[in-house]
């Protein structure tokens, strides 16, 4: 187990710098994620605190020991802690033992002392039956299995994940979040876990780091993040969500291009960007908060996934429930009650996001 502390971080290449001044105190036990679109800095990040790239200035401290700062650079290896890459990387040639036994030899270990640790690893990650296999005759998820157990053999202080579970299918992944997860909470190990899946991030973090162009945008628990998202990357990365342009005056925010207006107790003023959740738009039989119609609906078995007109092509997207696929039809009247909103000052820098999502 191990705590990590980063300050003031950050990394460039040549002119072009990639992490930006980055803060962080990871606490033992932790399960942090450091979540973003592809070049957004966290597998560099990753980098760093494993010891394969060097900071360009700032610190990183692992227990309380610097392991990399302007006059100090610990080798990865002596660092303590155990990675798991995108790519599964066993060895093609060894059986499942002796993947997982690899950095006990390397160590010069007793085999006995192998024997026993391998065998308790393996029945972490539910390999013990495949132990005498070859990679070649495992599935995906068990050859990232292989990689997982090996990189926790040797007992690390810190457990790092690049990417581990992009290249399985999608039924693969769900099951391998739970068992990383379950792994993590079995062993009490500190994780530093890096993906741009936003489900991931969501199921398996205590804390959630997100990383716009080597910035991180906003940090908390996923539930904090995914409900008071501090600016719209936030809000359009994790979760869906509709952008609809709007002007406050008087105590109710219009919709622009539109003849409809709520009620708005704020504290935005003038142009504004309202942002809802699709499943915060309710269709109600009821007078409500916006009216519209059917413009076009998908049904996907536990949902329906609607878009509704409120005027002049102004598109709300509403995740209804299934049961409403057989009592509603395209071109519809619908009214919609709001349960919930944010509302974000227009800036004009977020144009890209002032759209319905799909």
């Amino acid at each position: 187990m191990s705590t990590v502390t980063i300050k003031d971080v950050v990394k460039s290449f040549g002119s072009e710098t990639v992490i930006k001044k980055f803060n962080a105190e990871i606490k033992d036990g932790e399960f942090i994620t450091l979540l973003g679109p592809s070049g957004c800095g966290k597998t560099t990040l990753l980098r760093m605190i494993a010891g394969f790239h060097k900071q360009t200035s700032g610190s990183i401290s692992i227990d309380g020991k610097v392991v990399s700062d302007e006059k100090t650079f610990i080798p990865p290896e002596r660092r303590g802690i155990g990675m798991v890459f995108q790519t599964y990387a066993v060895w093609p040639h060894m059986n499942v033992f002796d993947n997982v036994a690899y950095p006990l030899k390397i160590q010069k270990l007793s085999k006995e002392q192998i024997q026993k640790d391998v065998e308790e690893i393996l029945e972490v990650v539910h390999l013990s039956q495949y132990k005498d296999r070859m990679p070649s005759q495992l599935s995906g998820g068990q050859q990232q299995r292989v990689a997982l157990g090996r990189a926790l053999v040797a007992k690390p202080k810190l457990l790092l994940l690049d990417e581990p579970l992009s290249n399985l299918d999608a039924k693969l992944r769900e099951s391998m979040r739970f068992e990383i997860k379950e792994i993590q909470k079995r062993l009490g190990i500190t994780v530093v876990y890096v993906t741009h899946d936003q489900v991931e991030a969501m199921t398996m973090s205590d804390r959630v780091f997100l990383m716009n162009n080597g910035v991180v945008q906003q940090v908390g628990s996923p539930l904090e993040i995914y409900r008071n998202p501090v600016n719209q990357f936030v809000a359009n990365f994790v979760g869906k969500a509709n952008f609809i342009k709007g002007e406050v005056s008087g105590g109710r925010l219009k919709i622009k291009g539109t003849d409809q207006s709520i009620a708005y107790d704020g504290d935005k003023t003038g142009d504004v960007v309202l942002t809802l959740r699709p499943e915060n738009v309710k269709i109600v039989s009821e007078s409500a908060d916006l009216t519209g119609s059917l413009k076009s609906i998908y049904f996907l078995g536990n949902e329906n996934d609607c878009q509704i007109d409120i005027g002049n092509g102004v598109l709300v997207r509403v995740i209804a429930d299934p049961h409403t696929f057989d009592n509603i039809s395209l071109g519809q009247k619908l009214n919609l009650k709001l349960l919930d909103k944010i509302v974000y000052e227009d800036n004009g820098e977020n144009d890209s996001y002032n759209k319905i999502l799909t």
